[in-house]
């Protein structure tokens, strides 16, 4: 993810590579692509990637479920900015 791209535009990347493989008949390892994904997160989200990573089983987390945790936290991060 870049710095200056929000969590809705890194998540549809992410949503086209999915679809992508998918489209080849190959399985998607869902708990896979959200450990990936928080790896790939910017150092602001450091933080949250911590908690995600305590309080939450990462193999039963669908992709979905992150997109929305992440997308709150970029709310209120934006919020407390302002």
């Amino acid at each position: 993810m870049n710095e200056e791209e929000d969590i809705v535009g890194f998540s549809l990347r992410v949503d086209e590579v999915m679809n992508t493989i998918g489209g080849f008949s190959e399985n998607i390892n869902e708990s896979l692509i959200v450990q990936k994904t928080l790896r790939s997160l910017p150092l602001i989200c450091n933080a949250k990637v911590s908690t995600i990573k305590e309080i939450k089983y990462l193999e039963n987390m669908k992709f979905d479920e992150l997109h929305g945790i992440l997308f709150t936290y970029e709310m209120r991060i934006e919020k407390e900015k302002l």
